[in-house]
């Protein structure tokens, strides 16, 4: 309570109040306590105007009492009114200083109240604040463990629709927990005891083994980039089975892996079958081998026969013709007819010889690839009047036949097939020996076709007789191509004879009445 000064209706009361007690005090005669009045008025002060007020009011009161003991009528002994007068104010002060301390503590227990209420008043609202967080959270809770259970649910569904079994592997602690499927994959039980990574290492094959733990070691070292290895295991009950593992791992920062999660798909039904194509894949390309062996042994017979018995029937049959036109005998008007046979002869002998060569050129086991692919070269300018450039270099001196007959096959078709769909004007042929093989390359400049998808229907048979040729000795064969601008096709077969003595290295650009480009 603050302490007033200014003059007002509590004020004036007090001061008529303490003139009237002063009066009353002069008229009456020592012995009479009426002195006594100023207590009340000097609380009456405290209370109404402060303890500052108060203060003052005290020490009027106490002159105004000194005052009226010298004013007052004599009635008592000078001692003993002295002595009333000094117990007087002794008792005005005792009173006015006992009620400034109880007005203190008043107001320091109101302060105390006040602060306790307010902080009642807080707490409350705390305590309201923490019970709607508390059913904030309560809802979240709930929200959060539906949201989990649905989740929990569909990656069972997952896990249940893909066969696959799930582990979630703790690195820190080493402990190991499966999911129902991977427990059923691995013919464990549900009451069997937890796997450890030890038990679980000493189950995969011992030719798988080194290879999948090393491939795991470098994954949680960051040494390789993910975890997916396919791998032999042996089940509970002694059964091998094929696994894909996948896994991804939680690191502590950048440096320690602590949780490796991963699922395991039982693949042993899709390795038999990859084993059983791989069988029937061997059969098919011993097959194709023997077709092509027996086609080749078939062009080598039919030409031979050609060669040696059609070709030479037809020469005898040129020379009789000629001889019946040099004979005396023949009526001139035959003549010309004779002699329109004899060419007739002729020519069908030399197409009849050409057919034959192509079938099975001589120079391929002669001569060498080189020099048949050189006259196979001319053979087809002749043929068709396109320029041709024909590169070779560090071919080998001697290659296996099969293998020159390949790579002779794939130029061969190749340029049955400029000649038939390229419209080309310009063909470029390169035959490359190199360290571990031979290459040859085949680019012209005609139109080009778009190269669909590989499959049966997307392409000739010519293009799939080379690939099947090529790949029967482990080699590569390559088409680029495009609309407009021409086709290249690359074939490459690996010869361990290709290290051999080589020639120096040639090259020479053949055309019908042009230089070299």
């Amino acid at each position: 309570m603050q302490t007033s000064f200014l003059p007002g209706r509590g004020t004036l009361v007090l001061t008529a109040a303490i003139v009237t007690v002063f009066l009353l005090d002069w008229h009456t005669p020592l012995g009479f306590a009426v002195f006594a009045l100023y207590v009340p008025i000097c609380l009456a002060s405290l209370r109404l105007v402060g303890w500052r007020a108060a203060f003052l009011t005290g020490i009027v009161c106490s002159i105004l009492m000194i005052v009226g003991w010298f004013l007052s009528m004599p009635g008592i002994p000078f001692l003993w009114s002295v002595l009333n007068r000094g117990i007087g104010l002794l008792v005005l002060w005792s009173v006015l200083w006992g009620g400034h301390l109880f007005q203190q503590r008043t107001r320091e227990l109101e302060r105390v109240q006040t602060d306790l209420q307010h902080e009642v008043e807080q707490r409350t609202k705390a305590e309201q604040t923490i019970r709607a967080t508390n059913e904030e959270l309560e809802i979240r809770v709930a929200w959060r463990t539906a949201l989990l259970k649905a989740s929990l649910d569909r990656w069972d569904l997952v896990t249940q629709a893909t066969h696959d079994g799930v582990y979630d592997w703790d690195l820190t602690t080493r402990r190991v927990v499966h999911s129902p499927h991977w427990i059923e994959m691995h013919g464990f039980k549900n009451g069997d005891d937890s796997e450890t990574f030890e038990q679980w290492s000493t189950r995969i094959h011992p030719d798988d083994r080194a290879r999948v733990l090393g491939h795991l070691e470098e994954y949680l070292t960051k040494k390789r980039q993910g975890f997916r290895e396919e791998y032999r295991i042996r089940r509970r009950d002694d059964r091998w089975i094929w696994v894909l593992d996948r896994a991804y791992a939680l690191w502590e920062g950048n440096s320690r892996a602590i949780r490796l999660v991963g699922s395991e798909k039982d693949i042993t039904e899709r390795k038999r079958a990859e084993e059983l194509l791989r069988k029937h894949e061997a059969q098919l390309i011993n097959l194709t081998t023997k077709l092509l062996q027996a086609q080749d042994e078939e062009r080598q017979r039919i030409a031979r026969e050609l060669h040696d018995d059609v070709t030479q029937r037809l020469a005898v049959l040129a020379v009789e013709i000629s001889a019946l036109t040099r004979s005396d005998s023949s009526e001139a008007s035959h003549q010309g007819h004779i002699e329109h046979l004899r060419k007739a002869a002729a020519q069908l002998a030399e197409d009849v010889h050409n057919f034959a060569y192509r079938l099975h050129p001589s120079l391929l086991e002669h001569l060498g690839l080189e020099a048949a692919i050189r006259d196979q070269v001319d053979d087809f300018i002749r043929r068709t009047g396109l320029k041709v450039q024909y590169m070779q270099r560090k071919v080998p001196q001697s290659l296996p036949l099969n293998v020159a007959t390949c790579l002779y096959r794939v130029t061969q078709e190749s340029l049955q097939n400029v000649l038939k769909h390229a419209e080309a004007s310009d063909v470029l042929i390169r035959l490359l020996g190199t360290a571990t093989g031979v290459g040859v390359c085949i680019r012209d400049n005609g139109k080009g076709f778009i190269q669909e998808p590989v499959g049966p229907a997307s392409r000739g048979l010519g293009l799939i007789s080379m690939e099947e040729r090529v790949r029967l000795f482990n080699g590569t064969f390559r088409i680029r191509t495009c609309i407009g601008k021409g086709t290249e096709i690359h074939a490459w077969v690996p010869c361990s004879d290709s290290s051999a003595d080589c020639p120096l290295d040639t090259q020479r650009s053949t055309a019908p009445s042009l230089s070299t480009s």
